[in-house]
């Protein structure tokens, strides 16, 4: 809701612009009232092209270049325009004004009037105070956005014909002043000069001013209707997760103080206030990754052992930061009100344990970081230690060590490594032969050159713990280490390693737990109270639709079960379910339901039998084509020779003609040459619509294993070229008389096994063809059909096309 001071500066605006005639925009976009959005985009194109400064060479261009521009943000606001379409238009003297740089309608000074004693300002000079935080899309996908992982940053979303954005920038200011100081950084977006940036960030033309709080690249909106800087900081208060300080008292004190071996210091803080402050919260969001936080509010029984333990002022906020003694603190710090910048040094400076562990890439990054000058290098100690308490008085007696004798930790850091977790990096330090075979509780000293390559020296003494062991174990360190540290001369051993363990990192389902926080978290900040509904509507129905689905289950089983119950002592004979192959008979009637009207892609294959070979060859044929029975593109039939013989004697002359017709050759073939004995066996693949088929035959060329293959093409042009030709026996293949074949260079041939001949017949193919004369029975004539069929659907085979389908009958 709008303030008191909001709703009178309102009041005097609309009063104001009563009073005097003013500027019309649509005169300066040459448009009349009602025009519609595209006519004002496009009127503003063409007037900004027009008068754009550096086209126009006219000494007003850019005074009337500014003026086109107010009127079309003026226009293209419907807010706006519809305001100002009820109020009427601006004097003339306004309009004068705005060629002025000294108007309020500039980048300078400002435009006043005086209404009934009332002096009413508006000043665009104040938008300064935003444009001095202005930020563009490559600043924040560059600067704002990783710095985002480790410092909160504020972003208000403005425009300069926002009159919200005026009545709030008192309230920017202040949050500027107050959460700067604290960690908390501010920046601003101009909606019309970065778009992209304020769309991505949830600003709307329509609802601005927008607010917006980035944190690990993760932008929340202020959802509030109320603007105000009490309700911003409780917004920026609610993003910080609330594990990330820890509530103290008398009973988890120990607990907390003793918990350093996770590897991060332990930062204690002491304070009147029940509420933690925001500053503190910032601290810890900014040193999560090396320190755990805690709080105790003071001057209540629930921390009064506690604070008269490490002697808190009772008036006073006290900050106390542990290492690895839970007794006595590394640092403490005790204010009226403690500085954000002191307490960042603070831990700054004390960040690390005094042994920290190399437990991830980044530790060994921030105690080792590269140095390529072997005159300012860097030395890393690393002791090697097993995940074990018997290791644990090594590792104190190494912190012992560093407490006695006060290294440059700019010169040399001390850490320690677990060996079961850190496999890979020891195994690169272990290369050079030269290593101890057993590196528990051994030293090595390390200089990173750059991130991958470092060079490093084992210590041959192991760093022994135990009093008996602890003065040579010193003092061979303390030796060895000064000679290191007083030469410049590299290390004994180079390698190369790989980045280590990240031992803090998520399991998976720490991670998939985290980013379905996250996803109701963004969810959460984009979806409106009426899109909430839908979407759980929606939900709500497919519950109940799969609640309905699964009762209807239930109660089916339910009904099964009892059925199965009743019939439990009948016996019951299962059906059994046998798949069909039909074998339709090619005759008059059939002839154009299997051949002539099949669908593209569709072939029926056709057995020729007798009334003698039907009860042997039909279920020879019937077991051969079983395997294709569920082929939908596939029709099987018989057909009787001795009915059929007229049309099968036409198919063979069409096929004949239509080898060489290039020749102009004219073919004519007598039927009585065609002898139906020859043709019982004989398989036909026809494609109806194709208009070609294949033939099948114990005898036929594609089934010879001998060297007569390739003959097709030369035997059908010898039989074009003269008529007594029909009579020579190569074409026996087809039913014709003795067959003497020769080679073809345009024949698909496959070989296959030879047959023997028919009963009571001259064998089909001869001497020409290498084979000796055999006779074949009936019941031998279909053996090879099942390997003619693979070659079939292959597409090997020879296909014989017609220029049309016969007639079924007599001729």
């Amino acid at each position: 809701m709008f303030s008191f001071k909001t709703l009178v500066t309102i009041f005097f605006i609309s009063v104001f612009v009563i009073a005097v005639r003013c500027w019309d925009p649509y005169d300066v976009l040459g448009l009349k009232r009602g025009a519609s959005t595209s006519d004002i985009r496009r009127a503003y194109k063409q007037h900004a092209r027009e008068w754009h400064p550096d086209k126009n060479k006219n000494e007003n261009a850019e005074s009337k270049f500014v003026e086109i521009n107010k009127a079309y943000e003026l226009l293209s606001d419907p807010a706006r325009r519809k305001l100002f379409d009820q109020k009427g238009v601006v004097d003339d003297s306004l309009n004068r004004n705005m060629n002025n740089p000294n108007t309020g309608f500039g980048d300078r000074g400002s435009f006043f009037s005086e209404h009934g004693g009332f002096r009413f300002q508006f000043k665009m000079s104040e938008m300064t105070a935003f444009h001095q935080h202005r930020i563009t899309m490559r600043g924040y996908e560059n600067l704002i956005s990783p710095q985002s992982q480790n410092q909160p940053y504020l972003i208000f979303v403005y425009s300069e014909w926002c009159l919200m954005c005026v009545h709030v920038l008192p309230m920017w200011q202040r949050l500027v002043e107050d959460l700067n100081p604290i960690g908390i950084n501010l920046a601003t977006v101009h909606f019309d000069q970065e778009t992209e940036l304020a769309h991505k960030l949830g600003g709307k033309r329509g609802e601005l001013p927008h607010i917006v709080l980035v944190m690990e690249s993760r932008i929340s909106c202020y959802k509030d209707d109320e603007f105000s800087t009490v309700k911003v900081i409780e917004f920026i208060r609610s993003r910080f997760s609330r594990n990330l300080i820890t509530a103290i008292n008398d009973q988890n004190s120990e607990q907390f103080l003793s918990g350093w071996k996770d590897n991060k210091v332990r930062v204690l803080l002491f304070g009147k206030l029940e509420l933690v402050r925001l500053r503190y919260l910032t601290l810890a969001f900014k040193y999560r990754s090396h320190a755990v936080f805690g709080y105790a509010q003071l001057n209540i029984e629930a921390t009064q052992t506690l604070s008269e333990k490490f002697d808190i002022p009772s008036k006073l906020d006290s900050l106390f930061l542990f290492h690895e003694d839970r007794d006595k603190p590394a640092a403490r710090l005790s204010m009226a009100d403690l500085p954000y910048s002191t307490l960042k040094d603070v831990i700054e400076t004390n960040k690390y344990l005094q042994l920290p562990r190399l437990s991830s890439q980044n530790m060994l990054d921030s105690l080792c970081p590269p140095e390529s000058s072997n005159v300012r290098r860097r030395l890393c100690a690393i002791l090697v230690t097993d995940d074990r308490e018997e290791d644990e008085e090594a590792r104190e007696q190494l912190r012992q060590f560093t407490r006695q004798f006060k290294f440059s930790r700019d010169r040399i850091a001390f850490s320690y490594v677990f060996r079961e977790k850190q496999t890979e990096f020891l195994r690169a330090l272990l290369e050079d032969g030269k290593s101890p075979t057993e590196t528990t509780t051994h030293v090595v000293i390390v200089w990173r050159q750059d991130i991958r390559r470092l060079s490093y020296s084992w210590l041959s003494q192991p760093f022994v713990s135990g009093v008996d062991n602890w003065n040579s174990s010193i003092e061979y360190l303390h030796r060895t280490l000064t000679k290191i540290m007083g030469t410049a001369q590299p290390l004994a051993h180079q390698t190369v390693v790989k980045e280590l363990v990240d031992e803090h990192a998520q399991g998976i389902f720490g991670r998939i737990t985290a980013r379905l926080v996250t996803a109701a978290e963004v969810l959460g900040d984009h979806i409106t109270r009426q899109e909430l509904l839908a979407v759980g509507s929606v939900v709500g129905t497919v519950l109940f639709i799969a609640a309905v689905g699964y009762v209807m289950t239930y109660l089916v089983r339910l009904e099964e079960e009892t059925i199965q119950k009743k019939n439990k002592g009948v016996i019951q004979t299962p059906r059994q379910t046998k798949t069909e192959l039909k074998l339709h008979e090619l005759r008059s009637e059939t002839y154009n339901g299997m051949v002539r009207l099949l669908k593209p892609g569709c072939r029926t294959i056709v057995l020729l039998l007798n009334n003698q070979s039907m009860d042997i060859l039909i279920p020879k044929f019937h077991k051969a084509v079983w395997p294709y029975r569920k082929n939908k593109s596939l029709l099987f039939g018989w057909m009787n020779i001795d009915r059929g013989l007229q049309w099968y004697s036409r198919l063979l002359n069409l096929a004949l003609k239509n080898v060489e017709e290039d020749e102009g050759t004219d073919i004519t073939l007598d039927s009585n040459l065609v002898k139906s004995k020859n043709c019982v066996g004989t398989v036909i693949s026809l494609n109806g619509h194709r208009r070609y088929f294949c033939i099948y035959h114990a005898r036929h060329p594609e089934c010879i294993s001998d060297s007569g293959g390739k003959r097709m093409q030369s035997m059908a042009r010898r039989l074009t070229k003269s008529n007594h030709s029909i009579n020579d026996p190569s074409g026996a293949f087809m039913g014709f008389d003795d067959t003497s074949l020769e080679d073809s260079d345009n024949s698909d041939v496959e070989k296959g096994d030879c047959m023997k001949s028919l009963d009571d017949e001259q064998p089909l193919i001869t001497n020409g063809l290498g084979l000796q004369s055999q006779r074949a029975s009936t019941e031998f004539v279909l053996d090879g059909l099942s390997n003619w069929l693979d070659r079939l659907f292959e597409g090997t085979t020879q296909r014989y096309s017609i220029n049309y389908w016969p007639e079924f009958g007599n001729f």
